[in-house]
């Protein structure tokens, strides 16, 4: 299974609340609900941690296979999930990971 990391960071002009309504809100939610391949996704929205929190959410992305993931990447769906995505994400600061998950506990 393949699996994609966005670490997001609000766009200055929006609050984390309102940043965090937007991404799971029903404009958002559909657009990348259309990725092709795509078999789960996870919003792990930041409330807390010692000091200022680093970002505002973690999205996790999975796809069946690695060509999956990497048609996903390339399709029209991604380029209107990431032009969406600038209504509430600084891209600028806003990272995206390709990762291989190890299951340690559990």
């Amino acid at each position: 299974m393949a699996k994609i990391i966005f670490i997001l960071q609000r766009r200055q002009d929006r609050t984390h609340d309102e940043c965090l309504q937007y991404w799971s809100g029903p404009v958002h939610t559909p657009i990348v609900g259309r990725l092709p391949g795509l078999t789960r996704w996870v919003q792990n929205h930041v409330v807390g941690g010692p000091g200022e929190p680093m970002c505002d959410g973690i999205g996790e992305l999975w796809f069946e296979s690695d060509e999956a993931m990497t048609e996903a990447l390339k399709s029209p769906e991604m380029a209107a999930a990431v032009d969406n995505a600038k209504n509430f994400l600084d891209m600028d600061r806003t990272g995206l990971l390709i990762v291989q998950e190890k299951t340690i506990v559990g």
